[in-house]
């Protein structure tokens, strides 16, 4: 992010995250936050974590500015062509067949019970977070909070700035048209997270994630924990444990459309963005080259049962 458009944001942000923030917010937007939460919410109980989720830091001034850029999309385009090669090598692809010995058991198990190929997950857990060494360290609730309390505010000063008169920047429709879909996504993802912290009884203001609000090791959207699955059988979903996030993955990918309509489009369920469901099938493709395969799962079972009779 050049040095300029930084130092824009830190202006916007200074105001905008100030002492005083809940004499700025809408109201009426904090009404609709509180209408879909109050069967686990006080009006000030949410007020109190909706002002300390307005409060600024230097990673989610960074972040916001990432967003909201007129150049994000074309940006996020480029930083998944640079993660082919970053993704895709020989190193990652031996730490993805390792991966599937470590474990074998489970990923035959998922296979025997939803037909999702090994190499699948593994391709998602990979360009997710790197089969979990990369989670992020922004408090997510600060990045759902700016977007659905101040979006507009943030786009129309890009707009008075010349942000947008730029090469390469998205028009200023475009851009106005999408300031409107993350509030609507910042709302869905705010309000799950609420739930959720009511529900499994944790502080929504100390939970990390990636730079768009993404948990975990599978880098799941709050909205999107509802096919989050126990994958240890210790009767808690957790997806910073990796045999949760495994079985999380899989149960994604099978409930939007794996069987039906292919690897591919589940990916893209996963993140439309074709750059990635290239990115992830090619890496999927490269360790079933390497070995990780469902086949073996049948082969273990078989030699198993021969075993058995004998």
């Amino acid at each position: 992010m050049k040095k300029s458009l930084f130092l824009l944001f830190f202006l916007i942000f200074s105001s905008v995250f100030a002492d005083d923030a809940a004499q700025k917010y809408d109201e009426k937007s904090f009404d609709a936050l509180f209408k879909a939460v109050s069967k686990h919410y006080s009006k000030e109980e949410l007020r109190k974590i909706v002002e300390e989720s307005l409060v600024s830091d230097e990673l989610t001034e960074k972040n916001l500015a990432f967003i909201y850029s007129p150049l994000s999309i074309k940006k996020q385009a480029e930083n998944h062509e640079t993660y082919f090669t970053k993704l895709i090598n020989d190193e990652t692809v031996k730490a993805g067949v390792d991966f599937f010995e470590k474990y074998k058991a489970l990923f035959c198990k998922i296979y025997a019970e939803t037909t999702v190929e090994p190499s699948d997950i593994i391709g998602i857990l990979n360009w997710e977070s790197k089969l979990g060494l990369v989670t992020g360290e922004q408090k997510i609730i600060r990045i759902f909070a700016a977007q659905y309390f101040f979006g507009e505010k943030i786009n129309n000063t890009l707009v008075k700035s010349g942000e947008y008169a730029k090469d390469g920047a998205m028009s200023i429709e475009a851009g106005k048209k999408r300031v409107e879909r993350l509030k609507k996504n910042a709302f869905s993802n705010f309000k799950a997270l609420l739930i959720q912290a009511k529900e499994k009884n944790f502080d929504p203001n100390e939970v990390k994630g990636s730079w768009a609000g993404a948990i975990g090791f599978p880098q799941f959207m709050p909205a999107s924990m509802k096919f989050a699955r126990d994958g240890n059988g210790d009767g808690k979903i957790d997806l910073f444990v990796m045999e949760d996030a495994i079985v999380s993955v899989a149960n994604y990918l099978k409930l939007h459309g794996y069987s039906e309509k292919g690897n591919v489009a589940a990916f893209k369920a996963y993140n439309n963005d074709r750059i990635y469901a290239e990115g992830v099938k090619k890496y999927s493709d490269a360790i079933k080259n390497a070995g990780v395969k469902a086949g073996s799962c049948v082969k273990a079972e078989s030699v198993k049962g021969s075993d058995a009779s004998n």
